[in-house]
């Protein structure tokens, strides 16, 4: 079974690692990153490499032969940064859904700064500081202990405080909620777009475009409101 585990994890880590790297390959092209999706998507890639890596290092606390030092490591810092960067990616995936949906809009100034290569270098300082900063209580709380079982052994947990355990749901809650949010909206604003454009060329009304459009795409919609109902 561990060794199944082992090996279906370090499949997954290694495809993602390769379609990782040619996307960093593919934007680090100056002319590719003329857009802020270009540098979302550059961003992107790299702090999903590193988690992938974060999480295939994960994969040593398996090992029996494993000593306290290695042991603390992994589950103090490497399991700490793995959750870290896998929340820094749910969130800049779902802003370049917001951004390429601001795309499909004619030149409005909100939007323009919106959409602004100055902006998307804040909004992505933003989201990553404040993804830090609501783990850390995570980081702090990880302790690795004596497995009460195996001698020798050591089991990684983490222990909250009731007021801590409070507020670390209400962090998963919004980990869930707003990037979920954000697609939601985005698909609101492609499908807006679309709608627009046909009612004006077809001559018809907006909304009538609007429910054809959703009858068309509806299905964007599941993932993320099944996602925020689980909530």
């Amino acid at each position: 079974m561990t060794f199944a585990y082992a090996f279906s994890v370090t499949v997954m880590v290694a495809v993602g690692f390769a379609s990782n790297i040619f996307s960093i390959d593919t934007f680090r092209h100056v002319q590719l990153r003329q857009t802020t999706v270009g540098i979302h998507l550059l961003v992107y890639s790299c702090c999903s490499l590193f988690g992938l890596l974060m999480l295939e290092c994960r994969l040593f606390q398996l090992l029996d032969s494993l000593t306290y030092i290695p042991f603390f490591i992994i589950c103090n810092v490497v399991s700490g940064l793995a959750s870290i960067f896998t929340r820094i990616c749910l969130w800049i995936n779902e802003l370049i859904a917001l951004q390429r949906s601001l795309h499909s809009f004619e030149h409005i100034p909100l939007l323009n700064n919106i959409r602004s290569r100055a902006a998307a270098s804040k909004q992505l300082l933003v989201i990553i500081i404040c993804i830090f900063l609501m783990h850390v209580h995570e980081l702090i709380c990880r302790v690795t202990l004596p497995d009460p079982v195996a001698e020798g052994k050591f089991v990684c947990q983490i222990k909250y405080s009731t007021e801590l355990l409070t507020l670390n749901t209400i962090f998963i809650f919004l980990h869930l909620f707003v990037p979920f949010s954000l697609n939601i909206l985005a698909n609101c604003l492609i499908m807006a777009s679309i709608s627009h454009r046909r009612a004006t060329l077809h001559q018809t009304t907006y909304w009538s475009q609007w429910l054809k459009q959703f009858r068309r795409h509806g299905h964007l919609f599941l993932a993320s409101t099944l996602a925020m109902l689980e909530c």
